[in-house]
């Protein structure tokens, strides 16, 4: 089975901060509360499909490409040491 992207909330949060993206202007955009994204940026929660979609959209919205995505992905992943040996 190959791996599946899966967005995550610290790669929100940067890909927000790097477009200068209010929490609350990307939220409104998603149409999901600025509490709900304040938890997910923070990975209280899991992000649904659902808000999968609606964020992906909005952040595409503002200028967020699938190659920055994948490059702040990355950057969170080498951050927790996912690729240590």
């Amino acid at each position: 089975m190959k791996d599946e992207f899966k967005l995550r909330g610290k790669v929100i949060q940067m890909a927000r901060n790097l477009k200068g993206v209010s929490a609350m202007d990307l939220a409104k955009g998603a149409g999901i509360s600025n509490r709900h994204l304040s938890k997910l940026e923070r990975e209280v929660h899991s992000i649904s499909k659902l808000s999968e979609i609606r964020l992906l959209r909005e952040l595409r919205k503002v200028g967020v490409t699938n190659s920055q995505l994948v490059g702040i992905t990355l950057i969170v992943e080498w951050e927790e040491g996912k690729f240590d040996e």
